[in-house]
């Protein structure tokens, strides 16, 4: 992957010589070479510590939105926001097609170094820097997981679920890494009322995984950092993923693939399939 992150640092040089952009937000090395993570290049020099390598999986537009997003921060004027250019591995693609879509910021409001591999996206890059390889075998375990998951009785799923949410600590990495909670009052952070209770229990543990698995339903486009910074190890693109499949196959849709398309569970047909209901 040398020749893709030489382009990249190519491309971030010239679009802050340039003046283009005023920050381009990439990534560079942690202690190690197995340690990557996200940086923010403002100055020229500081390009050449770009890099890009299997270990770059980080979502970085998640750090165009939310209260201090680079696109959407209520600290500047609108008028003053940064120009902002990105480097975006497929899934990172897909989720600026979703925001996009959400009306979080216009495309033209990003310059996108994109890393493609074939799958399909619902933007195309300004510069393409490289071509990966997809990793279908990772997908083919997620799925086969799934299929175990789907073989079990209800009484055998709720008691896996039951497990795995025991674990949680209520940390919230998951929402902090995640592209789309950019809400700015979480639902668990309520208090008046207290929809969610805060403690780690069970029961509230449930009512959380679920309510944010809910909340992605139709949106989420398969990043998987949610299970990467779990700390806990609980397995959570599993749900997203199940939900993901009912999505497609109710309604013939997949998250991140078109800005144009509203997304199921943001719109109403009178056709739309109501087997559901019961």
């Amino acid at each position: 992957m040398l020749e893709i992150t030489q382009r990249i640092q190519e491309e971030a040089t010239r679009l802050l010589q340039d003046g283009k952009v005023d920050v381009v937000i990439g990534y560079h090395l942690g202690s190690d070479e197995e340690e990557v993570s996200p940086c923010f290049v403002i100055k020229e020099p500081q390009a050449t510590n770009l890099v890009f390598n299997e270990h770059c999986t980080h979502n970085l537009a998640k750090y165009l939105v939310g209260r201090e997003g680079y696109l959407t921060s209520h600290f500047r004027p609108s008028d003053e926001l940064p120009r902002v250019a990105v480097v975006a591995h497929p899934a990172t693609l897909r989720a600026i097609a979703g925001l996009i879509q959400e009306h979080q910021f216009k495309r033209e409001d990003l310059i996108i170094l994109g890393v493609v591999d074939g799958s399909q996206v619902g933007v195309e890059p300004d510069v393409e820097v490289g071509r990966i390889e997809e990793d279908s075998e990772e997908r083919k375990e997620l799925l086969t997981r799934i299929r175990e998951l789907e073989d079990m009785s209800v009484s055998e799923r709720r008691e896996y679920w039951q497990r795995e949410f025991s674990k949680c600590i209520r940390c919230y990495a998951c929402r902090q890494v995640c592209p789309f909670c950019y809400c700015e009052q979480c639902i668990a952070d309520e208090n008046q009322p207290q929809w969610i209770g805060k403690s780690p229990s069970l029961p509230n543990n449930e009512m959380w995984n679920l309510i944010r698995a809910f909340h992605l339903t139709g949106r989420c486009i398969a990043c998987r950092e949610c299970d990467r910074v779990c700390p806990m190890q609980i397995p959570l693109s599993l749900l997203n993923e199940k939900l993901a499949a009912e999505v497609l196959e109710n309604f013939g849709y997949v998250a991140g693939t078109d800005v144009e398309t509203a997304a199921p569970l943001d719109t109403y047909k009178v056709d739309d399939p109501d087997d559901f209901i019961r």
